[in-house]
């Protein structure tokens, strides 16, 4: 296993962008459609702005995630089937050298580990994990907040505070595709958080159908608020 751990300080700093590659008005967008999402589900609860704007750092925290998993994906591009074509458009990542005739690379966007892979298609893979902090990204609303179309395809949950999202992507200038977000928030201060994200670098999008057969023994739904 490589060491992400030698990776420069430079990488942290891009971790730490601001909200620059966000439209003008992207905070009140974001602000509303947080508090309106917020309120369905909890309907006359007073926190909603409080919460949206305590969610808006990790928000604005996302965007060189974002800017990485949309690379592979840019159009008029062949598709990305190589995990060395996956990294050598994913300029956002700080890759580590890799032995000669590698079929996987790592490399890491600050804090995020990155991996150019094949499972057994070719895939990018960003993943977070600390001790009892709260998960730091939100690349979901991130990419909804630079014009991307995000739709759940499918999900399912392990419990309060871990579940499993398949996405489609629809992005200007990109070609569709589709992300796997695995999300777990630590239930006490000695537990793991994680977070995952999986894009399809082969632009392969399953249907709920499709995830059901693959997962014959996972409780995939639609229902994804």
């Amino acid at each position: 296993m490589l060491v992400i751990a030698g990776l420069s300080l430079a990488a942290a700093a891009s971790a730490t962008a601001s909200a620059a590659s966000f439209p003008q008005d992207a905070r009140a967008d974001f602000m509303s459609r947080c508090r309106e999402r917020a309120l369905a589900q909890n309907p006359g609860v007073d926190w909603a702005d409080s919460y949206c704007a305590e969610t808006w750092p990790a928000v604005t925290r996302s965007n060189p995630l974002v800017d990485a998993i949309l690379a592979p994906f840019v159009e008029g591009t062949p598709a990305a089937l190589d995990p060395a074509d996956v990294k050598a458009r994913t300029t956002a990542v700080r890759w580590l050298p890799a032995r000669p005739g590698a079929q996987a690379f790592e490399g890491a966007i600050g804090p995020v580990k990155a991996v150019a892979r094949r499972a057994p298609g070719a895939v990018l893979e960003l993943s977070w994990t600390a001790v009892g902090e709260p998960v730091p990204y939100e690349v979901v609303e991130a990419l909804r907040t630079r014009g991307a179309v995000v739709v759940p395809v499918g999900c399912y949950a392990f419990g309060a505070g871990e579940s499993n999202t398949v996405y489609s992507v629809e992005a200007a200038g990109h070609v569709p595709f589709a992300m796997t977000v695995y999300r777990r928030e630590a239930p006490t201060g000695a537990a793991w958080s994680t977070l995952t994200i999986t894009a399809d670098a082969e632009r392969r999008i399953p249907t709920l159908d499709g995830l059901r057969a693959a997962e014959p023994d996972s409780d995939w739904s639609a229902d994804c608020s």
